[in-house]
């Protein structure tokens, strides 16, 4: 058993977890509320001390993080050691294991953030232009263009001076004991210190619940990554022409150097494979 230091760690749903499982957790409430008073006062996005301060309640705010001091870090580590010593996490899943919704799992493999996650920043761009600019057709999505001062200033804050925005990401991760394709998704607001996609990509453990198991031959609309913040009926319209607009976006990002791989997840994930919700990344 090692001390772990988290990369992104949901503490409130872990400690839920010792609690369902009947570990012994040291003074939890007082572990809780500290860190919630630690998240509510939001992020910070900008370069050196010219920063923007906010929480991640709405569009025009931003996502959060929070410390995590040296004894959180031990408790967090025995939480999770107590979980699996108690065989409540199925560690490195063999292809054979029987695996259901919600159940614990804990995978290591490398980490890549999906394409769909990186064409979300650019739709939660236009979502926030539109309202900006108070546009209610969506055929209006066309006319913008990265060649637009405001669409490209609002792309370079988000994709390099990194901007945190309120999205949750999709990662795929290869190399784990599945034999089938291994998703993760990372909400916003739980990242530790300034970690952010820096520290989402690379060698890394997950420990989160099972979201969804996708059967060979089924697939899973990427909507809630590619669309966050949208309405869901819109959401469904979109996604019924999406793929010509993802064509589109990917070749306006290219234009900006940015490669997105043709094979990489951009409307649905195809089956087998399974999409973990993050409780820890470490």
């Amino acid at each position: 058993m090692t001390l772990r230091s988290p990369s992104f760690l949901d503490l409130e749903t872990l400690l839920s977890q010792a609690e369902y499982h009947d570990i012994d957790v040291p003074v939890a409430q007082d572990i809780v509320e500290m860190t919630v008073s630690k998240r509510s006062g939001g992020g910070k996005a900008g370069l050196g001390a010219l920063a923007l301060s906010g929480s991640a309640g709405s569009d025009y705010q931003f996502q959060s993080t929070y410390s995590l001091a040296p004894r959180e870090k031990a408790t967090v580590s025995k939480v999770i050691d107590g979980l699996i010593r108690e065989k409540a996490v199925n560690v490195n899943p063999a292809g054979d294991a029987a695996l259901s919704k919600d159940a614990l799992v804990e995978i290591e493999g490398t980490a890549r953030i999906t394409a769909v996650s990186v064409m979300s920043k650019v739709f939660f761009v236009f979502r926030r232009l539109m309202l900006d600019r108070d546009i209610n057709d969506l055929s209006e999505l066309a006319n913008l263009d990265v060649a637009d001062p405001d669409v490209a200033q609002a792309i370079q804050r988000v994709y390099l001076h990194n901007e945190l925005l309120p999205l949750p990401m999709l990662l795929e991760v290869t190399g784990s004991s599945l034999p089938h394709k291994a998703y993760v998704n990372v909400r916003p607001d739980f990242f530790i210190n300034e970690a952010s996609a820096d520290r989402l990509e690379g060698d890394l453990r997950v420990l989160g619940s099972v979201y969804r198991l996708i059967p060979d031959g089924d697939f899973l609309v990427t909507d809630e990554w590619l669309l966050h913040g949208w309405e869901f009926l819109m959401r469904r319209i979109m996604m019924t022409q999406i793929q010509d607009d993802l064509q589109e976006v990917t070749q306006q990002l290219s234009r900006l150097g940015l490669d997105v791989p043709d094979d990489d997840v951009h409307a649905y994930i195809s089956g087998p494979a399974i999409v973990i919700d993050a409780i820890a990344l470490y």
